[in-house]
């Protein structure tokens, strides 16, 4: 049973917080220092044996424009949902999200060459940190989870959301954003199976 955190909770510096600006510190870097070839996300180079581009990808970025924008949806994150996990989960749903999102864009997208960007991953977050509100925060969680299912079928349907690839000043892979949301709610199924597990071994050694 998860306690009813004050909502001033949001404003206070967590360790969780140093993961959020380490993401934001090294993407940026890598953005100033021109690697975004060397890190995206390559079809040909993946099928080569460079697997490690399934989750580099993430961390660059079409542009600062792009940057600035998965910056600013990662501050939310950080925001609304830091206190929802410990820094090890935090870890596992990033872990899941980027996960899903380049292997989902392997195997499901073979025309897609190359991506980068947070956003799929992004999507797993929120998607994790909503699921995590509706047991602390019941009418934020479901109001929030609603948007993102109702924003994910939409691009399902009808492609980017409109002026997203202006934004962007590129083509948004919507894939991504799906293929990451599944990983964070795998994230999520596994850490509510833990903690069911874990009672489950506590009424046991009663």
């Amino acid at each position: 049973m998860l306690s009813r955190l004050p909502i001033f909770a949001r404003f206070r510096w967590t360790p969780n917080y140093s993961l959020w600006l380490g993401i934001a510190i090294l993407s940026g870097g890598l953005q100033a220092a021109g690697l975004v070839p060397a890190w995206r996300y390559d079809r040909s180079l993946i099928s080569a044996g460079e697997l490690w581009l399934l989750f580099s990808g993430h961390l660059v970025h079409l542009n600062w424009s792009h940057w600035a924008l998965n910056m600013v949806g990662l501050g939310m994150v950080a925001f609304f949902f830091s206190d929802h996990a410990g820094f090890r989960q935090w870890l596992w749903v990033l872990f899941c999200a980027a996960l899903f999102a380049g292997v989902g864009l392997y195997w499901r997208d073979p025309d897609m060459q190359t991506y980068v960007g947070l956003s799929g991953v992004l999507h797993g977050l929120f998607i994790f940190g909503a699921l995590r509100e509706i047991r602390i925060y019941p009418a934020s969680g479901y109001v929030l989870f609603i948007l993102l299912v109702a924003k994910l079928t939409w691009e399902a349907v009808n492609g980017p959301l409109p002026g997203s690839e202006t934004m962007t000043g590129g083509r948004v892979a919507t894939d991504a954003h799906l293929y990451g949301a599944i990983g964070g709610g795998f994230a999520a199924l596994s850490r509510y199976l833990g903690e069911l597990l874990y009672q489950l071994v506590e009424i046991k050694n009663r």
